[in-house]
């Protein structure tokens, strides 16, 4: 089998696996288009079509040598992008922690302390009492 003949079949089981996910969100829609929604984007399902399709390709031409048929390719590409979903999933991504940022501020400028006032005479109340 040549590399261009397992990336068609690939490509077919991409599609397959395509077509089963698109057919679980219409049931999880309750019978609805998904794309149907406020927002009507329906580009990035479609990116998520062609990501699936071209890893089901990629995937099966990339291993065209060890195939002696069509059903090996199909099944490289139906389990492509859902391999490659589990592989990436265990991946953990953490952002990096930021450095200490040095102070962009002047300093207060120092206040010198006065002693507090101490009251002489009847109804004052001394500051340093409690």
């Amino acid at each position: 089998m040549t590399w261009w003949q397992a990336a068609l079949w690939g490509l077919t089981g991409g599609g397959a696996a395509s077509l089963l996910s698109l057919s679980a969100s219409v049931v999880a829609g309750g019978y609805k288009w998904p794309w149907r929604n406020d927002k009507g984007d329906l580009m990035p399902r479609l990116f998520v079509l062609g990501c699936g399709l071209a890893l089901g390709a990629v995937v099966a031409a990339a291993a065209h040598d060890q195939m002696n048929g069509p059903w090996p390719a199909f099944i490289f590409g139906i389990s492509a992008p859902t391999t490659i979903r589990g592989i990436l999933s265990g991946v953990e991504v953490e952002p990096k922690p930021r450095p200490k940022a040095t102070p962009r501020r002047k300093p207060l400028p120092s206040v010198e302390r006065q002693p507090p006032e101490t009251g002489s005479g009847e109804g004052s109340v001394r500051e340093d009492a409690r």
